[in-house]
């Protein structure tokens, strides 16, 4: 069996003390002993250097060596209920071994189980002294307000509990810079209260292990290291000691508290949300221990100060919040009539600084800006609105210090380094609150950027004499309060707004309704004049020119004049035909009947008997009909419809073979996942046309061929298309150049 020292005796420096593996240093503080134990089999795994001072058996003789080899059941039943219960917490007992009284902590590392055996320490008048500072947690809510306040008796209590020399309590910022909040101490101590201390004191592993073990005992700096050692196997690791009660200490700190002239200390972790809010530092020129009873009171000391937080700043901000509440109840209680105008008025009233104590205020309502108070110029607002559309994400953003943001907005942090923003309806609108440089005189517990090479101690803190430092570039931080207030004050800003946009929308489109109105008047009377009074010198020109036409005048004419009288009637016969065209396409959009089924079979057979059997016998063509289904319609403009479609087709036939058009449902091919339309397809054998151009022949006017080649409006086909629409449907067209033309009309089933 062979095993091995696993201390950890790597050089630690001021160059990488921040990276210096404290959770696992192989060795203990001296005032008690510590074992580990596998948690399977309870084979002692890990033994300290002086176990033989404590129990009288070397390390040697105890690694490899099963724990009831050494214990009794009293041990053995405590280890057994641990492995039980399966928790990740610190578990104690009350143990003597060999007429002396121990506390026995034990807690889980990875695969093991690890022990530890501090002796017990009997204090002062303890029981007394414990009684007396229970009363005293039960007083500290009726005698303190303020947070700072409940600080400084806590720091008091605990001086009286534990007799150290100097009681701090220590709260972050959030960088993990310290600032001594409350302070109680022997006379004869210079003090540290309101210093600062720079968030290097205490390094990111540091404060890891701060929120894991909870509470820290150093009872003489000037301890010599225990090492363990360990039984060597293949997956022989580093104990990891974070939640050890003995576990050794860094030297750069042992070094850090001799700079102070600090003997021993206590330490308590001030957690609030899950987070390191801040400590609870004693300190003594003397080693000390304390018993179990009086560690277990500072810790509830310590729970009380963090479970008052939010309490105690609530009710440091009541007072500023209470004015706050009062200038947004004074600004949202003015009567408002809803217009720009009132915005205005409510946005430049100087009650709107007083929501959060700011300097000045700026509102970007649609490219136009707005303020009140010291703002910056409209050009660098506008610049700050357009970076912070992009920075922020989401609807709110506040700092205290813009420059840390960004370089790029020195034209705005030079005057006002604390801004308060909130978006609008669209990406530019905003409002932003400001609040100037606010100066701040910190004073640190020693110089932080003084550093020595010559010797090598730890820096800055060979001199803890008080050092002066001014914070610039910021503003005063935002309390919650004012930007509770802010926030209100933006939801109904936003209301506002929204009201004012929908009534102002409403307007517009009233305005809208009677431009249309007149528009649709207006068109009435053209549709008259185009379908009446246009009419009746038509009908003469049509008349003197059939007079012309079918007399003997004409011959007599020059060959010049005979062929501008044929044309004059031609062109008169188009615009009768336009005119007309034009009738049915308006009284199409009029047309209010109500829809009946239809059989189209029938539809069709009135319809070739009405208007289509002469054109076909006229032109050497053939119709053919298939089954056609019902469908809801009106039946006058259905008749319309398919009258257009085929006559279209009449018009547009080739000249090089006879004119065929087929009807059929083509329902069943059409709508493969199940039919959702009436499909009716009309196909010719035509010239056809270029499918780029598929779209375009169902517009007004819209014409393909040469007029003069072709007669026609270039109204049929925009009225097939607004029969469709008006029937819920559409109309779609599918032609080859050359070969012919398929319509298809969508009639939606049901």
């Amino acid at each position: 069996m062979s095993f091995r020292n696993i201390l950890n005796d790597s050089l630690v420096n001021l160059d990488n003390c921040g990276d210096e593996p404290i959770h696992i240093p192989g060795s203990i503080q001296p005032h008690g002993f510590l074992l580990a134990i596998d948690s399977s089999t309870s084979i002692i795994t890990v033994c300290s250097a002086n176990c033989q001072e404590f129990i009288g058996i070397t390390h040697e003789q105890a690694l490899g060596k099963s724990l009831s080899q050494l214990f009794d059941t009293a041990i053995l039943d405590f280890i057994e209920s641990f492995k039980v219960e399966d928790t990740k917490q610190v578990r104690t007992i009350n143990y003597t071994l060999k007429e002396t009284d121990y506390i026995i902590s034990i807690h889980r590392s990875v695969a093991e189980i690890i022990i530890e055996f501090e002796p017990l320490h009997a204090q002062f008048d303890e029981k007394n002294s414990l009684y007396n500072s229970s009363k005293k947690l039960l007083s500290y809510i009726e005698n303190t307000n303020s947070l700072l306040d409940l600080a400084a008796v806590v720091a008091l209590g605990i001086k009286e509990i534990t007799k150290y020399d100097r009681v701090l309590v220590y709260r972050f910022d959030k960088d993990y810079n310290g600032e001594v909040i409350a302070e109680s101490k022997e006379a004869h101590l210079d003090s540290y209260l309101g210093l600062h201390y720079p968030h290097t004191d205490i390094p990111a592993q540091a404060r890891d292990l701060y929120l894991r073990n909870h509470l820290r005992i150093i009872g003489d700096v000037d301890y010599v290291p225990v090492p363990l050692f360990k039984l060597e196997t293949k997956e022989s690791t580093r104990l990891d000691l974070s939640l050890s009660v003995l576990r050794s200490v860094s030297p750069i700190h042992i070094e850090y508290l001799k700079n102070m002239e600090v003997a021993s200390t206590l330490t308590i972790s001030l957690l609030h949300k899950n987070k390191l809010w801040g400590l609870i530092t004693c300190h003594h020129s003397e080693p000390k221990y304390l018993s179990e009873e009086i560690k277990s009171a500072v810790k509830l000391h310590g729970h009380f100060i963090t479970s008052q937080i939010d309490v105690r700043l609530l009710n440091e901000e009541f007072e500023i919040a209470g004015k706050a509440t009062a200038a947004l109840d004074d600004l949202i209680s003015k009567r408002f009539e809803l217009e720009r105008t009132d915005i205005q008025h409510l946005i430049e009233n100087e009650s709107v600084l007083k929501l959060c104590n700011s300097a000045g205020f700026t509102a970007i309502i649609a490219d136009k800006v707005y303020g009140v108070g010291k703002t910056p110029s409209e050009e660098n607002t506008k610049r700050l609105a357009l970076f912070l559309s992009e920075y922020v994400k989401g609807d709110h953003f506040q700092t205290d210090s813009l420059l840390s943001i960004s370089n790029d907005l020195s034209f705005i942090s030079s005057y006002f380094p604390g801004i308060n923003y909130y978006s609008l309806n669209n990406e530019t609108d905003c409002i932003i609150w400001y609040r100037e440089e606010y100066i701040k005189d910190i004073f640190w517990g020693g110089d932080p950027k003084i550093s020595d090479d010559s010797i090598e101690r730890l820096t800055p803190r060979k001199s803890f004499a008080k050092y002066a430092d001014s914070i610039k570039n910021h503003s005063r931080v935002w309390l919650k309060s004012e930007l509770s207030t802010t926030t209100n004050f933006h939801n109904f800003l936003q209301i506002q707004l929204r009201t004012i946009l929908l009534l102002e929308e409403k307007e517009n489109q009233k305005r809208l309704h009677t431009i249309l109105k007149d528009t649709n008047a207006e068109l009435e009377n053209i549709n008259w004049i185009s379908t009446h009074d246009l009419q009746e010198p038509l009908r003469k020109i049509r008349m003197m020119a059939s007079v012309l036409v079918g007399g003997n005048e004409l011959k007599a004419l020059p060959e010049d004049v005979q062929s501008k009288i044929l044309k004059m009637q031609s062109s008169a016969e188009r615009m009768q035909n336009l005119i007309t065209d034009i009738l049915k396409y308006t009284k199409t959009g009029a047309q209010n009947s109500n829809f009946e089924s239809i059989d189209l079979n029938i539809l069709f057979a009135e319809l070739n008997k009405e208007e289509l059997i002469d054109s076909f016998t006229t032109n050497e063509a053939t119709l053919l009909v298939g089954k056609l289904p019902n469908i809801n319609g009106v039946p006058f403009l259905l008749k319309q419809l398919f009258s257009n479609v085929i006559n279209n087709s009449i018009k547009f036939k080739s000249p090089l073979r006879n004119l065929e058009v087929s009807i059929s449902d083509q329902t069943e091919a059409f709508n493969n996942d199940g039919p959702r339309y009436h499909i009716i397809e009309i196909a010719d054998n035509g010239i056809g046309f270029d499918n780029e151009y598929k779209e375009k022949i169902f517009k007004i006017f819209s014409r393909l061929n040469n007029k003069e080649e072709y007669d026609g409006s270039g109204i049929g086909l925009a009225l097939c298309k607004k029969i469709m629409t008006k029937h819920d449907g559409f109309v779609t067209a599918d032609g080859t150049v050359g070969q012919g033309v398929k319509i298809h009309l969508y009639f939606p089933i049901a």
